[in-house]
């Protein structure tokens, strides 16, 4: 099991930004707002975040996370390596 302390990476002075989930707690978390084209026909954004999963409930999807002024809905939730961190694929 990853036993690796994960406070740096997300450590609001560095690498992460806050965000409101469910428009009740502030967590920190990785925000990617990656452009994305695929197959060459279709382009436009795919935003994710990357959080600890023990700052989320244990069904996420469906649920809000507002960052920089822009809410999103978490339409995915997928574990990462032994499930300590959470990849939320977002939707404007």
């Amino acid at each position: 099991m990853f036993t690796e302390d994960l406070a740096p990476y997300f450590d609001l002075g560095d690498f992460a930004v806050s965000a409101r989930y469910d428009s009740k707690v502030d967590v920190p978390v990785i925000f990617d707002r990656s452009y994305l084209q695929q197959l060459g026909l279709v382009a436009g954004a795919a935003p994710s975040a990357l959080g600890r999963a023990a700052d989320f409930a244990s069904t996420p999807v469906g649920k809000t996370l507002a960052i920089d002024g822009t809410t999103y809905t978490i339409r995915s939730s997928e574990p990462q390596d032994d499930g300590a961190v959470v990849l939320l694929r977002l939707e404007a």
